[in-house]
């Protein structure tokens, strides 16, 4: 047709207009010409109808394309100037529809038309909600055939396959609010992103989706309505309203082509998935209130939170399998082991050691175990798994209900306590007790800084503050023993606000430090005079601030080892030296009187920028070895309680006379630069400060070392006549 004659059409099509519409009364028209549908595109709502309208030669209307939502069919007609009105359709289902003229070649002319039959869908009410429209982007994006991102519609790679809240089927939906929504993220431990992600969200949204429509009329107080899940979910009417489960329904109505929305202010939890974290398991049993309380005191509530599966970017620890006793098993253990009560159970040092035994940083499900298996626990110690007739202990303990599912782990309930060794609270000496504050009232109370408490080299306990209150722990002492109390700071930025105090058997406080951050003492002596000299203060440097990693200082006066201070022991247990840098460190150690030697052991990492200072009694530095462009000697024989003077003085610095051979050792060495006869004694530590073997022996006798691990060791060697020296060797 050309242009000419397609503006006469559209006139006379005006003109016949009205005597049409009386004829053939629609909410849409076409009119059909030769060859062309006007309007040829358009869209209607679901239920509204189009006319067709003949006014010029033979046409029929088919609508019978394949991927027409439903076929319609107007019969051939001859059209006439006036309008012929070939009747109407109802569009009740909501798409695209193709249609032609298919007399002869009238479709390959270009009569063809398209109606969109648009309808405001589940879908799209879900994406234009205020309150809950988080939890929209989750329904449709699992249960949404099409994905609607407000510019426009695809295909969504996301969807189930079953569920199509943009489709035709009915549903009633009941939606999640924001804050219930952000609720179950805290509860999870997880951002949004992850939370989307989960592997049972799918399930987890049908479990909200009903089959058919439920307006708020049609809600009934005792209703069990099947879920998509396949579960059902309960209705109650009480004061509050409508509930569905626990839920109360705070938004109704929200209408939909296919269904209806209600808004509700919690989670729908349906039966049989996990927990959301291990700790959300415990906290949710009624029998492990103790636990609970045990893991917050020692601040083991946040690793129990962490979601290292669900979110594997997340630098969490886990996941977890704990062995969780009973409250009913926390009163037996309290009661068999002296204490008063549960509480002071709970306050005890030992509470941490106990929990660690009950933790394993990996998921083993009943299935998983097996009988004389050895799992290792969160404390690095062994867990006995012993199975008979279909019945588990861990430790002895017996599993009375297993497989209590988490998100990141699983629990296994025990009804008794894992066997403890609880130390003896008194030595030779009695019991020294050391306090912990913490200032500024930070609630994470140290943050995992630690105090440690040594006994002649051996660690006694290794204790932490977990919330702003002060606590206190006590430690057996044995007379003629040498104490060491050293502070690990875990850093942050609270670690300056952190304090420890020492009382001695008495009560009296033998020691404190409030510095920032607290500072070490050494050579503390359980049931005896003070040191006859007092406390020096020895300062490390560290220009490279690998803070002397794996060397040491040992501290001899006349009376005999003061201090070993190592820079790196194994204080987390785990087996390996711990990385501690620092540029410089501060330490406190107790002298006698006398000649006082200073046995170096340089770094291994940049010796050169490393040094040390003392100073005396008096506050004044009376050695300084941190200017020497080389790896700071040993000083010996000084005398700092003889030393009045605040100025700087000489330090008697000793070349090495000594060596090991071989190095590396095997079985046994022998000392090289020994004069005949003369005595030694030798002490061997380990690179994390363990004492591992101690002997004394005469000239050229061999030290054995055949029981030493193979790594790297210090030899502390005292000659007759005074002389000391340390000496690195590999053990093979």
């Amino acid at each position: 047709m050309n242009r000419f004659k397609h503006i006469a059409v559209v006139a006379m099509l005006s003109a016949v207009a009205t005597e049409a519409h009386s004829q053939c009364d629609a909410d849409a028209t076409v009119y059909l010409t030769d060859f062309i549908f006007t309007p040829n595109e358009f869209t209607i709502s679901v239920g509204q109808t189009v006319a067709f309208i003949n006014a010029e030669g033979v046409h029929n209307v088919d609508g019978t394309a394949e991927a027409n939502p439903e076929a319609f069919f107007l019969e051939q007609s001859e059209g006439s100037i006036e309008g012929l009105c070939m009747g109407t359709v109802t569009f009740d289902i909501p798409g695209t529809y193709t249609f032609t003229s298919s007399i002869g070649v009238q479709s390959e002319l270009g009569m063809n038309g398209t109606i969109v039959v648009d309808a405001v869908t589940i879908a799209d009410q879900l994406y234009n909600l205020n309150d809950g429209n988080i939890s929209g982007v989750a329904f449709r994006t699992y249960l949404s055939a099409t994905f609607n991102n407000g510019l426009a519609e695809a295909p969504n790679d996301s969807w189930t396959g079953d569920v199509d809240l943009n489709g035709l089927d009915n549903y009633t939906v009941f939606v999640p609010s924001s804050s219930a929504v952000d609720e179950l993220m805290e509860l999870m431990n997880l951002g949004s992103f992850d939370m989307l992600g989960f592997y049972d969200m799918p399930n987890a949204l049908k479990y909200h989706v009903i089959p058919g429509i439920y307006m708020a009329s049609d809600l009934e107080d005792g209703m069990a309505l099947p879920t998509a899940e396949g579960q059902s979910v309960a209705i109650s009417i009480g004061e509050s309203g409508a509930m569905v489960n626990d839920a109360t329904i705070i938004e109704t109505d929200i209408a939909a082509f296919n269904g209806v929305i209600h808004i509700i202010d919690k989670i729908l939890a349906p039966a049989g998935y996990p927990g959301a974290t291990t700790w959300d398991v415990i906290v949710q049993s009624p029998d492990h209130t103790i636990l609970e309380q045990a893991l917050l005191n020692e601040g083991l509530n946040e690793a129990l939170r962490g979601q290292p599966i669900l979110n594997d970017n997340e630098d969490a620890e886990g996941p977890f399998t704990v062995f969780a006793p009973t409250d009913a098993a926390f009163f037996e253990l309290a009661e068999a082991n002296g204490f008063e009560s549960v509480d002071d159970l709970l306050a005890s040092q030992f509470m941490d050691d106990i929990l660690y035994a009950h933790l394993v940083e990996a998921v083993y499900e009943s299935d998983d175990l097996f009988n004389g298996q050895y799992l290792t626990s969160y404390g690095n110690d062994n867990i006995s798994i012993s199975i008979d007739s279909d019945a588990i202990a861990v430790n002895g303990s017996s599993v009375d209900q297993p497989n209590l599912l988490a998100y990141n782990g699983v629990v296994h309930s025990i009804s008794e306590v894992m066997p403890f060794d609880f130390p003896d609270p008194e030595g030779t000496c009695g019991a020294w007790k050391i306090n912990m504050f913490t200032f500024d009232d930070p609630s994470e109370g140290w943050g995992g800084s630690t105090i440690n408490v040594f006994s002649d080299g051996t660690l006694l306990a290794s204790e932490t503050l977990t919330t702003s209150a002060s606590e206190s722990f006590s430690v057996p002492v044995n007379s003629g023993s040498r104490i060491d109390v050293i502070y690990s700071s875990a850093g942050g930025f609270w670690s300056g606000n952190h304090g420890f105090e020492v009382e001695d058997q008495f009560g009296a406080v033998i020691y404190s430090s409030f510095a920032y951050p607290p500072v070490s003492i050494y050579g503390l002596n359980p049931c005896e005079e003070g040191p006859t000299c007092g406390i020096i203060e020895v300062t490390f440097t560290d220009g490279s601030q690998d803070g002397w990693y794996g060397g040491n200082m040992a501290v001899y006066s006349e009376s005999g080892l003061e201090a070993n201070i190592f820079f790196n022991p194994d204080f987390n247990g785990d087996g390996f030296a711990d990385y501690d840098g620092f540029q410089s460190r501060s330490v406190m150690v107790t002298v006698d009187e006398g000649e006082i030697d200073f046995v170096v052991t340089p770094s291994v990492t940049f010796p050169s920028q490393t040094g040390y200072t003392v100073k005396n009694t008096s506050g004044n530095i009376v050695i300084d070895e941190t200017s020497t462009n080389e790896a700071p000697p040993s000083t010996l024989n000084f005398e700092i309680c003889e030393s009045t003077s605040s100025n700087v003085i000489e330090s008697e610095i000793v070349a090495d006379m000594f060596s090991l051979f071989p190095n590396p050792v095997g079985i046994s060495a022998q000392i090289k630069g020994l004069e005949p006869n003369e005595t030694w004694e030798a002490v061997v530590c380990s690179a994390e400060g363990k004492m591992s073997h101690q002997q004394t022996g005469t000239w050229n006798e061999a030290i054995r070392v055949e029981t030493l691990a193979p790594g790297l060791y210090t030899l502390q060697l005292r000659v007759s006549g005074g002389g000391y020296q340390a000496i690195r060797f590999l053990k093979e």
